[in-house]
């Protein structure tokens, strides 16, 4: 099944640490954090609308991040992106959206992220930024 959500991608960045006593405790950056608490509320409203049931087993997840269109592209830069011919290079790595999008989509399209066993995803340019995400069950291996 596939999903359009709507949002400017967000790379995971990395974890803050706080001394609290003789411990210390972990937290997400506050862009990271508001990407995940976002993208959980936009997805349980739309799994919600399609009557969508969580998959057991192994899954193949695809996705895609469509990014902004930076201001400072020329013209012929832009309607390059516009047509797929340029794509991002440059920060942030694809490894860091998938990580934080799959991390707020846990519970919600799947139980957990270790059940995704397979997956193609990519970023590229376009005029609407979102995230699209192709969930695909291989098989209904419970173990």
């Amino acid at each position: 099944m596939i999903f359009k959500f709507f949002i400017e991608p967000q790379q995971q960045e990395r974890p803050r640490a706080v001394r609290f006593g003789n411990g210390v405790r972990m937290y997400d950056p506050k862009k990271t954090k508001l990407y995940k608490e976002t993208l959980g509320l936009i997805a349980r409203s739309e799994t919600k609308k399609r009557g969508y049931e969580m998959p057991q087993g192994a899954l193949s997840v695809s996705m895609t991040f469509v990014r902004s269109i930076p201001k400072s592209f020329t013209a012929k830069q832009r309607q390059m992106a516009i047509d797929g011919e340029l794509l991002p290079r440059k920060k942030p790595d694809l490894s860091n959206f998938v990580k934080s999008t799959e991390d707020a989509l846990n519970g919600i399209l799947w139980d957990d992220d270790n059940a995704i066993v397979q997956g193609i995803n990519s970023k590229v340019y376009g005029l609407q930024p979102r995230v699209i995400v192709d969930v695909q069950v291989i098989n209904n291996n419970k173990f």
